[in-house]
C-alpha cells in the first residue's frame, strides 16, 4: 500500500521541490495535492496557466520520484450567492481538469450546509443541494476520468453556519448522498479525525463505507467539538483515534490505499534541520499501520 501526503505539510521556510526531495528521502510513494492552498496562484480558468503550473509540479515529483495519488478540491463554501463562492464552485471544475493533466484519480470536497434548525425540512433541502451540486459535477469527471471523494465533515464546522448537524457527517448520509447519486466517479473519504471529533465508531463508520470508500485521511485529533488538530498518529493521549479499529475495518474492507496523511498542524512549524527526521518518523508511523492492514 502506498504511503503518502499532503503537500500542505510544507513549512514556509522549504520550498515545494525541497519538500518532494524530503519525502521521497523518507520513504513517501506519493503526494496529495491541496488545491484550497492554491487558490490566488493562477488563473485556474486559463488552462495554459493551470497546465503550465501542474506541468511544473509534475516536474519536481517526478525528480523525486513521487507520484500524484489524490487531492484535495478548493470547494469549501457552496450555499453563498457571493462572487468568492462562484468561484470556488467554478474552481472545482477547473480542478479536476488539473487533476486529470496530473493523473490524480481521486479529489476529495466537503458537502455543505445552510442555516436551519437541523429538522427533515432543513436536512430534506440540504441533502438535495448537496446532491445538485456533486451531480453537476459528473460531466467533469467522466471528461478527464477523475472521481470526487465526499468528505466527512464533523458537527461542530456546521454550528459555525449556523446549521446544528452537518450532511454526510456520519456514515449512513455519506452512503445515502452517494447512492442517490449513484455514479462510479462518485466515492467518499474518511477522515480519521473527523469521525473523532463526531464520535463515530471508526470501525462502524469503515466497514458501512465499504466500497465507496475512495480515499482517507489519516490524522490525530483530541476529542471535543472545536478540535480538528491535523497531528501525527498517537501524538494525542486518550481519549483519542482508535487506531486497531481504523485498521481492522480498512483490512476487512480490503482497502488499497493510497494510505494518505494529513498531519500538517505536526509539521508545517518544523526547522528545516529537523524536517527529514519528523519526515522519516511519520513514514514509520504509516508503514506501522500498513502492517496491521495488510497482515495476513
Amino acid at each position: 500500500m502506498k504511503i503518502a501526503t499532503s503537500t500542505n505539510i510544507r513549512p514556509d521556510n522549504v520550498t515545494e521541490p525541497q519538500l518532494f526531495a524530503a519525502l521521497a528521502r523518507a520513504g513517501f510513494d506519493g503526494i496529495d495535492l491541496p488545491f484550497y492552498k492554491f487558490v490566488d496562484d493562477v488563473d485556474w480558468s486559463d488552462d495554459a496557466a493551470a497546465f503550465a503550473w501542474a506541468d511544473q509540479r509534475n516536474q519536481w515529483a517526478k525528480d523525486a520520484g513521487l507520484e500524484w495519488v489524490q487531492a484535495h478540491g478548493p470547494f469549501f463554501e457552496m450555499f453563498n450567492t457571493d462572487s468568492d463562492a462562484q468561484q470556488s464552485r467554478q474552481g472545482c471544475h477547473h480542478a479536476l481538469k488539473v487533476c486529470g493533466r496530473l493523473g490524480i484519480p481521486w479529489m476529495v470536497l466537503h458537502p455543505d450546509v445552510c442555516p436551519g434548525d437541523g429538522g427533515p425540512e432543513h436536512r430534506a433541502h440540504m441533502f438535495k443541494t448537496n446532491t445538485d451540486f456533486f451531480r453537476s459535477l459528473i460531466e467533469t469527471c467522466e471528461k478527464y476520468n477523475v472521481g470526487v471523494a465526499i468528505e466527512n465533515i464533523f458537527d461542530y464546522y456546521a454550528q459555525n453556519k449556523n446549521s446544528p448537524h452537518y450532511i454526510a457527517a456520519a456514515p449512513d448520509e455519506q452512503c445515502a448522498l452517494i447512492d442517490q447519486i449513484n455514479h462510479p466517479l462518485i466515492g467518499a473519504c474518511w477522515d480519521t479525525g473527523h469521525a473523532h471529533i463526531n464520535n463515530q465508531n471508526q470501525y462502524q463508520g469503515i466497514t458501512t463505507l465499504g466500497h465507496r470508500l475512495k480515499a482517507i485521511h489519516i490524522q490525530e485529533t483530541k476529542s471535543g467539538p472545536d478540535r480538528d488538530d491535523h497531528v501525527l498518529p498517537f501524538s494525542i493521549t486518550s481519549p483519542a483515534v482508535d487506531w486497531n479499529a481504523v485498521c481492522s475495518a480498512l483490512k476487512e474492507i480490503q482497502f488499497r490505499g493510497p494510505f494518505a496523511f494529513e498531519v500538517h498542524q505536526a509539521i508545517r512549524r518544523i526547522p528545516m534541520e529537523l524536517l527529514d527526521d519528523l519526515l522519516t518518523y511519520n513514514h514509520k508511523v504509516g508503514r506501522y499501520l500498513i502492517n496491521q492492514i495488510t497482515a495476513s
